[in-house]
């Protein structure tokens, strides 16, 4: 079976559990109980040995669509046959599970109902399961209720009243549907299924309710702020409301999708980076999600807060549940994407040291005080805290904001977000009368600003660069007009936009840095940083072209990748990746308020984008 197109998939999940259902109808990425669990179906990474769940006409279909319900995370694929119409609807349940009592809605449980809507079609299932990444064997059993997969601990259960033969490779049917005629498939994680399990017409009623309701809280907010751009911003938002079903949010749904085709940069993304969150938050706000935005800054605060902390004590990034991430591992069984290898769990990046999260923390927390009462005595005193470590380690190098797995060096955007740090901690003690040595965090921010633009800068790239003594120019520079480093107008920040542009940019899009210009593929939320760039800029018409540019490179659902290839169109990298529908979000709010459409009256967190990212 061969590898499919990273865009040829459609998501779906329930802020637990998540899957990727490919066009043909074959569920091949689904990590359960949770995202960040071991696999159940892994042929996104090996088509042999990760296993998936297809269903699909047995006739070669002559059209195939697939889209969401409007305003909801269920998933419809229909294929239009010679001699029939089928259609497929996938969701993962959300709402009241039991009629005895009401239980969480994010159980692991997710519905795949056939429905012949003309005609005479063949139906042909193959459910092939290979729990906890393939690594042990797993074995199916026939049940009253359909089939038993199990392998060591795990164990998942395939309820359905289609009779299944069980052969080497999984467990398959066939049966006919004329139209009109329908069967419903209803897999859970555990060992023990569970018996009062909604049919499926009430759990797509209580699904689409609980989706459609929470886009409608947003609504009357997100219109006149998002302007044209709102439903492409309300698919973004539902995209990170399946990620956020943990602390903080899921940086991606998916593990070692290579930035670079047959290369070894392939990280597992399914935890939560401190940058994501805050930048989430601002997304979250932008649309009128107070309450999600809340709960991420809280998450944020409360992990600041932790043990009243050392500020040296924050991690890059932290599991969705549990207390630690877990150590990296490679799986080696599995061949990779495009057998692009290796192959990885847990990430190591949670050792690194990257100075830039401790602007994040400051920006954010000042930027999002609306949604919060006040920045109570414990976290007045960590933030203090954090102001007085940056001020002595600002000198020091990093790893950086692509997390590279080299020596640490001098970044530009580290020590940037060093400065945001302590300006903002500075406007912070002089709005709540902080009893702080203000005139000495004044005099290191000052220091620090005049450091970057010395070293920083190159008169020969007319750039700012990616780290003091590098020649390498890096798209996070497009950010410190909107972090106001300094003013879009300055000499630097216009020439920065210039040289990036003609240097970083292939059309709408924009690789990272220089340095892997041509090899991986350009980064989704650079690219949207341009566009926010340009409207800072006064450029509103050339901003709003990039952004519809950049609109048509989502997929036939709307959803992006963590890098696309300028020259194919191609999705590379983690998908779906938070970060490219965060920026997507943002620059929708930001463009339509660059061209005059009037803001709501609620505040917002600000103009100013949280920057990201993960590894490189």
């Amino acid at each position: 079976m061969p590898f499919r197109p990273i865009n040829s998939y459609g998501f779906i999940g329930n802020l637990g559990s998540c899957a990727l259902v490919n066009l043909d109808g074959s569920m091949d990425w689904c990590c359960l109980p949770t995202l960040e669990s071991a696999s159940v179906f892994a042929a996104l990474l090996d088509p042999e040995k990760g296993g998936s769940f297809s269903i699909r006409p047995s006739e070669h279909p002559l059209e195939i669509r697939q889209t969401y319900l409007s305003n909801t995370n269920i998933l419809r694929t229909e294929f239009i046959l010679g001699n029939g119409h089928l259609e497929i609807t996938d969701w993962f349940h959300m709402g009241t599970f039991s009629h005895r009592e009401e239980e969480h809605h994010r159980l692991p449980i997710f519905y795949r109902h056939v429905r012949a809507l003309q005609g005479h079609v063949t139906v042909q299932v193959h459910f092939d399961p290979r729990l906890n990444y393939g690594r042990t064997p797993t074995t199916l059993a026939q049940t009253e209720r359909g089939i038993l997969a199990t392998s060591e601990s795990f164990a998942l259960s395939l309820q359905t009243v289609t009779p299944f033969s069980i052969v080497e490779d999984g467990a398959v049917a066939h049966f006919p549907l004329e139209a009109g005629e329908e069967r419903t498939f209803i897999c859970q994680y555990g060992p023990r299924a569970h018996e009062e399990l909604p049919i499926a017409s009430e759990s797509l009623l209580q699904t689409k309710n609980y989706w459609e309701t929470w886009v409608h809280d947003c609504s009357d907010f997100a219109c006149p702020t998002l302007g044209a751009w709102h439903e492409e911003a309300v698919r973004s938002s539902l995209v990170l409301k399946i990620l956020s079903g943990g602390n903080g949010i899921a940086a991606a749904a998916t593990t070692s999708l290579p930035e670079i085709l047959g290369g070894g940069d392939n990280w597992d993304y399914r935890f939560s980076w401190i940058r994501d969150t805050s930048f989430t938050i601002q997304a979250l706000a932008v649309l009128g999600h107070y309450q999600d935005a809340r709960e991420f800054l809280e998450w944020l605060c409360e992990e600041v807060k932790e043990g009243y902390r050392n500020p040296s004590d924050l991690k890059v990034l932290y599991p969705l549940r549990g207390e630690t991430v877990p150590e990296e591992e490679i799986l080696s069984h599995f061949r990779g994407y495009e057998n692009s290898k290796p192959v990885r769990i847990g990430n190591a990046a949670v050792h690194q040291r990257q100075l830039d999260i401790y602007g994040e923390i400051l920006e954010t927390i000042y930027r999002s005080e609306h949604l919060h009462p006040a920045v109570d005595h414990q976290l007045t005193g960590v933030l203090q805290r954090i102001v007085e470590y940056v001020c002595h380690i600002w000198k020091e190098p990093d790893s950086g904001i692509w997390e590279l797995r080299a020596a640490p060096e001098h970044y530009v955007y580290s020590k940037v977000m060093c400065w945001v740090a302590i300006d903002r901690g500075v406007r912070l003690a002089e709005e709540h009368r902080w009893n702080v040595d203000l005139a000495r965090w004044k005099r290191e921010r000052d220091i620090l600003r005049e450091v970057i633009l010395d070293k920083g800068y190159s008169e020969k790239r007319r750039c700012f660069l990616q780290a003091f003594g590098s020649e390498q120019i890096d798209a996070t520079a497009l950010l410190f007009p909107l972090l106001e480093f300094l003013p879009p107008d300055h000499p630097y920040a216009k020439s920065t936009l210039e040289t990036i542009q003609r240097e970083l940019a292939d059309g709408p899009l924009v690789y990272r840095t220089d340095g892997h210009h041509g090899k991986e593929g350009a980064f989704g939320l650079c690219s949207f940083w341009l566009v926010d760039a340009l409207a800072l800029a006064g450029r509103t018409e050339e901003a709003t072209e990039n952004f519809l540019a950049l609109l048509k490179y989502g997929n036939h659902v709307g959803l992006y990748a963590e890098e696309i290839d300028p020259r194919s169109g191609r999705f590379l990298g983690n998908f779906p990746q938070a970060f490219t529908h965060v920026g997507l979000i943002n620059s929708a709010a930001y463009l339509s308020r660059a061209q005059g459409v009037k803001p709501a009256e609620e505040p917002l967190m600000g103009e100013i984008h949280m920057p990201g990212g993960t590894n490189l």
